[in-house]
């Protein structure tokens, strides 16, 4: 009786060759010697070197992809605070006192004390007690003591060229009121002439006052004018997205 041994059957399966026929770029490194005048090369399973540095040296470096710029937002346009030279101050004066900041501006407002005035003729600095007061031009002092609601108080004259008329003058009045009692240095009595920037008194709180701060006042040709436009050396603007303008203060 025979025995049948069947043994298995090994059989090797050769993977079918994928070839890719492809256009040989010029210069290429590796197939430079390689190729011959034919336009292209046939190439054995190309997915072996698929994306590896092999594809990079046949087929030449691969471009990277430049990112989609971003889409940005346009920004809304912003208001604009910006400081102006102010051009009313034509007699180049200064302020009486630094800092300049005010408690009561020049105009109708609500009296502050009883006897105090409505239509305030002048604007109320409030440097702090005892800071120095200084004349804003050269001038001549033509009052110089105590006068009632002002207490302690200074007057000075100053001529100053006219913007309207060339070769004529305004003469303006500045008055410096509430001074510290006898704080009036002596060179600065009536018929004195001072010079812009000169101390003439401390700021005090004589006569009608609720505390301590210089009343201020100035008269162009005998009408009393708010002094801010004629002293500031800046304008502060706010200037809005559609181009319009705020006045915002004085500096």
């Amino acid at each position: 009786m025979f025995s049948v041994f069947l043994a298995p059957l090994l059989v090797s399966t050769t993977p079918e060759t994928e070839e890719l026929k492809v256009k040989v770029p010029s210069g290429s490194p590796v197939v430079a010697d390689r190729a011959d005048n034919s336009e292209s090369l046939v190439i054995t399973n190309p997915r072996l070197a698929s994306g590896g540095p092999l594809t990079s040296l046949i087929f030449g470096p691969l471009e990277d992809k430049a990112p989609e710029p971003e889409e940005k937002e346009e920004e809304e346009p912003k208001a604009e605070v910006i400081l102006r030279e102010n051009k009313l101050n034509y007699s180049n004066a200064i302020f009486p006192v630094e800092p300049a900041d005010i408690s009561s501006d020049f105009g109708w407002r609500s009296p502050p004390c009883e006897g105090c005035s409505a239509d305030h003729h002048g604007v109320d600095f409030v440097p702090g007690h005892g800071s120095d007061v200084v004349s804003i031009l050269d001038g001549l002092v033509v009052e110089a003591g105590i006068n009632g609601g002002y207490g302690t108080w200074v007057m000075i004259k100053h001529l100053v060229p006219s913007t309207e008329e060339e070769g004529e003058f305004e003469e303006w009045h500045t008055i410096y009121a509430h001074l510290i009692a006898d704080s009036i240095p002596e060179d600065v009595g009536v018929g004195s002439i001072v010079k812009k920037g000169q101390l003439i008194g401390l700021v005090g709180n004589t006569g009608q006052s609720t505390g301590s701060h210089l009343h201020f006042e100035i008269l162009v040709n005998g009408e009393p004018e708010d002094p801010m436009p004629l002293l500031a050396q800046y304008s502060r603007v706010l200037i809005a997205p559609d181009g319009t303008e705020t006045f915002i203060k004085y500096e």
